[in-house]
């Protein structure tokens, strides 16, 4: 090697010269390096493994520290794999009930539609709804494949007591059916409660401006006439 190396770059040494530099050379490394014999019994130079750690790439590094931890790294990946799922299932479970309470949300609205709508009149309009049109006209086809979801749909509807459940035969066939047994929505009976609230707060203002303004005048008129009291005594 220190041949090959010194043919490469000689720095214009004569041959005496390169002759010293290669002496120099194996001296250093002799100081340096530890000598061992190779397969063809050789004699060759090893670097210490403190100083071939230093030059060691990182990916070598890399590699035996996961070889000398294997039993750490594989707890690790373990655990962490264990949490990831663990938080996947529970975002999973969030995002399932908060779609079935919008769906379900939807089913009352058409319920109390369809009630409305029978009860006006209207001879198209049944009161009751078939669960599976209901299931198949909210859900999405990709929704229609978890079962859990309408599944929780249909735990939410049964512990409505607004909705009754059972069954009606359609063209010969048994079906479930949904319908809104309630009387009237109770959201539209809170705004108007809220609304007569609000009406009744107005009055309750606009009756209280006026009797400041009652008495502001009362103190204006009884000041005016103390003012023309007091007038009267001093032209007197």
């Amino acid at each position: 090697m220190v041949d090959e190396l010194l043919s490469k770059n000689s720095a214009g040494l004569s041959e005496d010269g390169i002759k010293l530099v290669k002496i120099r050379v194996l001296e250093s490394a002799q100081g340096f390096f530890e000598t061992t014999l190779t397969l063809n019994k050789v004699k060759g130079f090893q670097c210490p493994e403190l100083v071939a750690e230093l030059h060691m790439p990182l990916t070598c590094q890399i590699r035996q520290w996961i070889i000398r931890n294997i039993i750490f790294v594989m707890t690790f990946c373990s655990l962490f794999a264990a949490l990831l799922w663990i938080l996947w299932s529970i975002y999973q479970r969030r995002a399932l009930s908060n779609r079935a309470e919008q769906i379900y949300e939807q089913v009352c609205e058409i319920l109390e539609d369809n009630t409305i709508n029978a009860k006006i009149g209207n001879s198209e309009c049944d009161p009751w709804v078939v669960a599976s049109w209901l299931r198949d006209h909210l859900l999405v086809p990709q929704e229609r494949k978890n079962a859990f979801l309408w599944k929780k749909v249909e735990e939410l509807i049964l512990e409505d007591s607004r909705i009754d459940q059972y069954p009606k035969v359609i063209k010969g066939e048994s079906k479930v059916v949904y319908e809104w047994q309630a009387s009237g929505s109770l959201s539209a009976k809170i705004r108007k409660v809220q609304g007569a609230r609000g009406k009744s707060r107005t009055v309750a203002g606009a009756i209280k401006l006026a009797e400041e303004m009652g008495t502001c005048m009362g103190e204006v008129r009884e000041q005016g006439s103390s003012n023309l009291t007091h007038k009267d005594r001093t032209k007197a």
